[in-house]
């Protein structure tokens, strides 16, 4: 897995945060390191955290804190966006002070490894969003769901851009996740 590219600023995959975010990935062209480390260096007062996605997860690599210390200016904090996969890559990243945030991105209910991942998150004191595929979800869901990801900083729920949900129906499902927490977006 190597760096692609880098957004030098998103403010979309976690709403209200300004971030610049590398993609990692096994195909294309591999980006020039060092001209995405200045642009972060210029950047980084006014950037809330150095994103990290990728094709698949970047915690499907043991190389992502190889990556993310390739280009991260010091003191800059580092969110994650992953499906949770790997727990036990993210408690290395965690421990070694790569990580400090995570946006996890999941499916119609949580999978044990994902509630690991949360556990991990609570457990060092790393604040986490969760993001939706609000197509996936009805309000019980979104209930059961936020239900069991106590402590998120935030419910993200993702339309499809090409089959959005009536505003009723998001309604619903807004309603349901600010049962679980206050601060609930929708993209």
């Amino acid at each position: 897995m190597h760096i692609t590219g880098l957004s030098r600023i998103d403010t979309v995959t976690v709403p209200d945060k300004f971030m610049a975010v590398i993609h990692l990935s096994e195909d294309g062209e591999e980006a020039d390191t060092d001209q995405i480390r200045t642009t972060l260096e210029t950047d980084k007062e006014s950037l809330d955290y150095l994103g990290v996605d990728s094709d698949s997860d970047p915690l499907s690599s043991h190389d992502t804190y190889k990556l993310i210390k390739s280009v991260k200016p010091r003191g800059m904090k580092v969110l994650i966006v992953t499906d949770g996969r790997d727990p036990s890559i993210l408690d290395d990243l965690v421990g070694a002070g790569y990580v400090h945030a995570a946006n996890i991105l999941i499916g119609k209910s949580l999978t044990d490894e994902q509630k690991d991942c949360i556990e991990i998150l609570k457990d060092n004191g790393c604040k986490f969003a969760i993001t939706l595929n609000a197509k996936e979800h009805d309000a019980d869901s979104v209930k059961a769901v936020g239900d069991q990801c106590k402590g998120c900083s935030m419910i993200v729920l993702r339309q499809d851009r090409k089959d959005p949900l009536k505003k009723s129906e998001m309604s619903s499902l807004v309603s349901a996740a600010k049962g679980c927490t206050w601060n609930v977006k929708t993209n």
